[in-house]
């Protein structure tokens, strides 16, 4: 019943911008991502009020999504920009960026490029990608700032793991190459 809903809104969303004259990133957001993504989890929220906003999502916050992407692909806008563009046509675990409990909690995306057009994907993975300034070193840091650094709160910073087989902070982790695990990278880079 979710996917038929998501469906449903996906087609109500292309014919809707269809009609627009220029698509812009923040347009094709609005249209195509907002029933899922929020734009970002407000500041100055306490753990209890985060939980509990994090349990009506139905996927992570773009600002959170953007700093992740970026992290993976170390700040290059070319190679973020590229792996948007074709993951939200052809989203996969094996090649998802989400942390592990982010993957369990939301699943994988639906392929919601396929009803896209090449310029909607293209300006909305450049606006994904440039749109925030959140880092995602900042982000981790206030995550784990006063808790144990190996807690399953800071997933994919336990030095025991072995990536893609293991567990990293109580979760099974994905093997791909954007997750970090203590000094390296999943999928056997260092």
């Amino acid at each position: 019943m979710k996917k038929i809903f998501s469906m449903f809104f996906m087609l109500i969303a292309t014919l809707t911008l269809s009609n627009a004259q220029e698509a812009t990133g923040e347009s094709v957001f609005k249209a195509k991502c907002v029933a899922c993504h929020t734009l970002s989890v407000k500041d100055g929220m306490s753990d209890e009020e985060r939980m509990k906003m994090m349990k009506t999502l139905k996927a992570p916050p773009m600002s959170k999504v953007s700093a992740k992407v970026r992290n993976a692909f170390n700040e290059d806008v070319n190679k973020s920009v590229a792996f948007v563009a074709d993951y939200i046509v052809n989203p996969d675990a094996n090649k998802s960026l989400c942390m592990p409990m982010a993957l369990k909690k939301f699943g994988v995306m639906p392929a919601i490029g396929k009803a896209m057009t090449k310029e909607e994907i293209e300006v909305v993975s450049k606006w994904l990608v440039s749109n925030f300034d959140e880092k995602w070193s900042d982000i981790m840091e206030t995550k784990c700032k006063g808790k144990d650094k190996n807690s399953p709160c800071c997933a994919g910073k336990n030095k025991k793991e072995k990536c893609g087989t293991g567990k990293c902070g109580g979760e099974k982790m994905p093997k791909h190459p954007g997750m970090k695990c203590g000094s390296g990278k999943c999928g056997g880079e260092k």
